[in-house]
């Protein structure tokens, strides 16, 4: 994203369930007031047995059966949408490969700016261990990712929350945050939080960004909280003001403090019932350890 001051081209994952359906048409909206197009992705995996003869595709006829059935229920959806919202270009894509890596090359092919992604909300603890492919797309991606939930209808963003609590990239968080707030006619909520570490620091950053929102005569309000539990203090803020969008640095908190506990993007991800906008600039980090598939390794005769 040049500058983070234009969003072009809009990818959403499709996987043809109901939390699908929210991130589609919020992916709509958002097309139509940035004038961008729409990329319908689906991500098909393969099955593959390894012999000494190589990597043979397991059922190669189901799998084109099911590619056939995945690329007619998405070319289905694209109709529909156009129907729907004749101003905006709808194309569909079908990925093979992890769908990290499927999404990474279509993010390089396509110029794709942000990537939306539905979430049904809690995750249970196989989730949890292996990762949701929601979440596999937001720490695995290269651009920004906007998690929608699934029982949520908000698709105009008139009450944007900014929390400013880690100091990487902030000024290309603003402007993306600015340019947010201009489509949808909305006012920032600029709220500084720091732990004891880099307190100084932090609400220096809060300062000079909330004089530059004054300077550009942004609409907004702005708050400082001190807390240690930021992913806490985020959720409560949006509750209470009732925020449509919280737009966030791709910057974790503490990393995984143990096996068993959530680090600052599950927590804020299972606490906040709206719309979550992780700003991100090419990091894209490892998608994990689930396979393209699964190979079944037979052993060698005698």
């Amino acid at each position: 994203m040049e500058k983070h001051t234009k969003i072009k081209t809009i990818l959403v994952a499709v996987d043809f369930t109901e939390k699908t359906d929210s991130a589609t048409t919020l992916a709509a909206h958002m097309a139509r007031r940035h004038n961008a197009r729409v990329i319908l992705f689906h991500n098909l995996m393969n099955f593959y047995i390894i012999d000494r003869t190589g990597r043979q595709l397991v059922g190669e006829d189901t799998v084109s059966k099911h590619y056939k059935e995945a690329e007619n229920t998405l070319e289905l959806m694209r109709e529909h949408l156009q129907k729907m919202y004749s101003d905006i270009t709808f194309h569909k894509i079908i990925g093979n490969d992890h769908i990290v890596n499927s999404i990474n090359k279509i993010i390089d092919s396509e110029s794709v700016d942000i990537v939306i992604t539905g979430t049904a909300g809690k995750q249970g603890l196989r989730e949890f261990i292996l990762g949701s492919s929601s979440y596999q797309i937001l720490t695995g991606i290269k651009c920004s990712v906007l998690m929608m939930p699934e029982d949520s209808y908000q698709y105009k963003f008139e009450k944007i929350l900014v929390p400013i609590r880690v100091l990487e990239k902030l000024d290309e968080k603003l402007e993306i945050s600015k340019l947010i707030a201009e489509k949808n006619n909305g006012f920032i909520g600029l709220l500084g939080i720091s732990g004891d570490e880099h307190f100084r620091d932090i609400r220096k950053a809060f300062i000079k960004i909330r004089e530059s929102l004054k300077g550009d005569e942004q609409e907004h309000y702005a708050s400082f909280v001190v807390s240690n539990d930021k992913a806490v203090e985020i959720s409560k803020a949006s509750k209470d003001a009732e925020f449509d969008l919280i737009i966030l640095n791709y910057q974790d908190e503490e990393g995984w403090k143990s096996f068993f506990s959530e680090n600052f993007f599950k927590q804020i991800i299972n606490n906040t019932s709206v719309p979550l906008l992780f700003f991100k600039d090419g990091e894209a980090i490892n998608p994990g350890p689930e396979p393209t598939g699964y190979d079944i390794t037979l052993p060698f005769p005698g």
